[in-house]
């Protein structure tokens, strides 16, 4: 499969093309999740990652689809939080699929539509042997579904907990962006960012993405005076 389809998923939702494994910071306490999602052949028919909102649960599930993508293996990425621009549909068949990685669970928990397609997506994915992904912000046990089912089955799987990066790690993960762009982020450039920017990891990373754009175009390296004058802090 070619680059371009690999970011162009199942029906048309797209793919964050900045969303990999090699974007992504491991450290200490997901070192063992990365393992699994990185490992040839998970043998376990069900994983479920939870944590707030920031903590990297939408672009490992990203990630995912486009390593199996990239392999010619079949991938399909449901974010839920925009469900309202596909129908339910897209689930059906699903053995025909390699991995389902599906985003946010919590956004349907008043939806018994969507809890319905997701049971039988499920129980038509087990069969079939499909690697099945699930994100939400809440523990299986502490999910407020109304389809006691689907609930129960959330817990059955392989549970993974990630936490919502502080300074340090984002920090890091500034550096580490940067530094598979080609771009040299000092720790004073980046504290500088850190105390002005949107706090959370996706506002960062769009300072980081249009410094690197300005700082290219005006063929000037990233410095504090350069942030100053491109982001009018």
């Amino acid at each position: 499969m070619t680059s371009d389809s690999a970011s162009q998923l199942s029906l048309g939702i797209r793919l964050n093309d900045e969303a990999t494994f090699s974007n992504f910071l491991v450290s200490s306490g997901n070192r063992q999740l990365f393992d699994v999602l990185t490992s040839k052949s998970p043998s376990v028919e069900l994983i479920y990652l939870w944590g707030a909102e920031g903590s990297g649960r939408s672009h490992l599930l990203q990630a995912l689809c486009h390593r199996y993508a990239e392999t010619g293996a079949s991938a399909l990425y449901v974010p839920l939080l925009s469900r309202h621009d596909f129908a339910p549909q897209i689930l059906e068949h699903s053995r025909a699929l390699s991995v389902i990685c599906v985003d946010d669970l919590d956004a349907v928990a008043t939806d018994s539509v969507w809890q319905e397609a997701m049971f039988h997506c499920f129980n038509e994915a087990s069969e079939g042997n499909v690697l099945f992904v699930i994100t939400a912000r809440r523990a299986p046990r502490d999910l407020d579904l109304s389809l006691a089912d689907l609930r129960s089955r959330m817990q059955k799987g392989l549970i993974f907990q990630l936490q919502a990066a502080d300074d340090g790690l984002k920090k890091q993960i500034l550096q580490h962006r940067a530094n598979s762009r080609g771009i040299s982020l000092s720790d004073q450039v980046c504290e500088y960012i850190l105390q002005r920017a949107d706090r959370s990891l996706a506002g960062l990373i769009a300072v980081l993405e249009r410094l690197d754009s300005e700082s290219f175009q005006r063929q000037r390296r990233l410095t504090v005076p350069l942030v100053k004058d491109v982001m009018g802090w």
